[in-house]
């Protein structure tokens, strides 16, 4: 969004000029323009800005609402502030628009950190600050309620399943209608010791399109300070074939303008459960891409396994299971599976734990025992046991403060 101020002292205002959707189509730079005196909006379009005619249909229709007691109808301009200076302008703010839109996308020099950082994250290890998260599985395993389980944790900082920074998010729901989603909100907070009716921020959009809603939810984010989206489903996403590397790129620049942290939702393809659907470009695009399996016995809870397939940044990481139970009324407890609950799920583990901390030291450099056991979910006295025993494989790196740092032996990397 661009801005430029006209201070008009002798009419005790300031006019804004204010350009929004600034883009460049075939028959050149389109944008929406409004002209506001202080907070109210005396005219609007969204045109094309490189011709004259429509510059000069916004101008007489926002020098009309200037005017003393203006209605629209012609009067005698103002001395201070004749109509061609408005039109003036509205020309010198449009000719400039795209040229100052480039501004925004020059190189520009930076500086490496002074020091080595970790990974931030909102919801360890899935949800990383300013990253965005896919989790794919095929329809009816449970991702919905996983992603509101994150959701509500994120947005009322609770840690009974994954470490958690608090803030505040919005559910786009383009598949479930409202009171679906509502019963659903209520039994989750139940189950998490909240209030049943704590609420949090929903764009109801079911049977509309990510590309229909975008804009409305990009001005509720700014608004709301919000800093992480929940979408269900990209499969919505409503901008083409997924197979499509086009469209898939449109959903991923879409997600990311929308909100730096995101998670979204995608499916599998009916032959193989094993990737998302849809083009390679999903994959390319997030930051964290998750498998989601299941297992259910009849009548008995459901299983879920978190399995992280695509990183940057995050390192190897352990499946993580949980089990779903539900009655008549939906969900009615969620928790962490006890060991050998699920086998089929925990299977999804490739790495041993020797093998995911060596995967996990080469991705993310040296740690301590305590760091190592907090990033991968292991108990840190195994951990410590580990690397203080398997010297052929693990080697001290330093000291950090009191803590003791280890690495893998060169000749392993």
């Amino acid at each position: 969004m661009l801005l430029k101020r006209r201070h008009l002292p002798e009419l005790h205002v300031t006019l804004r000029f204010r350009a929004s959707q600034i883009r460049m189509e075939r028959t050149g730079v389109h944008a929406r323009i409004e002209v506001l005196a202080a907070e109210t909006v005396l005219a609007w379009s969204n045109f094309n800005v490189e011709r004259d005619e429509d510059r000069v249909r916004l101008a007489n229709s926002a020098y009309s609402h200037l005017l003393p007691n203006g209605n629209g109808s012609k009067q005698q301009d103002l001395a201070v502030y004749p109509r061609t200076h408005l039109k003036s302008d509205i020309d010198q703010f449009c000719i400039g628009l795209w040229d100052a839109r480039q501004d925004d996308l020059l190189p520009r020099a930076v500086a490496g950190t002074l020091e080595r950082q970790e990974p931030r994250y909102l919801l360890r290890p899935y949800v990383l600050e300013g990253g965005g998260t896919i989790i794919f599985a095929p329809p009816g395993r449970g991702k919905s309620y996983i992603l509101m389980l994150m959701g509500v944790a994120l947005d009322a900082g609770l840690e009974q399943f994954w470490p958690v920074r608090a803030c505040r998010v919005l559910l786009i729901n383009l598949e479930r209608s409202l009171p679906s989603v509502a019963d659903r909100l209520g039994n989750i907070n139940e189950v998490l010791g909240l209030e049943r009716g704590r609420r949090i921020f929903v764009q109801h959009a079911r049977g509309r399109s990510l590309s229909d809603v975008a804009v409305a939810a990009e001005r509720f984010i700014a608004s709301e300070g919000i800093e992480c989206v929940l979408v269900d489903s990209v499969s919505r996403a409503g901008l083409g074939d997924l197979n499509n590397n086009t469209a898939v790129n449109q959903i991923i620049d879409t997600l990311n303008h929308l909100c730096p942290s995101w998670v979204a939702l995608a499916h599998t393809p009916r032959s193989d459960e094993s990737h998302l659907y849809g083009g390679i470009h999903f994959e390319a695009g997030a930051d964290v891409v998750v498998q989601l399996a299941s297992e259910q016995e009849e009548g008995g809870p459901l299983g879920v396994g978190l399995q992280i397939t695509k990183n940057n940044d995050v390192g190897k990481q352990p499946v993580w299971v949980g089990a779903l139970e539900f009655d008549a009324s939906g969900l009615r407890v969620a928790r962490r599976a006890r060991p050998g609950e699920f086998g089929e799920v925990e299977r999804m583990r490739k790495l041993s734990m020797k093998e995911a901390i060596k995967e996990h030291l080469l991705d993310v450099g040296a740690r301590d025992a305590t760091q190592i056991a907090e990033e991968l979910g292991f108990n840190r006295s195994n951990v410590s046991h580990l690397l203080a025993t398997d010297t052929g494989l693990f080697q001290p790196a330093g000291r950090l403060g009191h803590r003791q740092l280890y690495g893998v032996r060169a000749q392993f990397k």
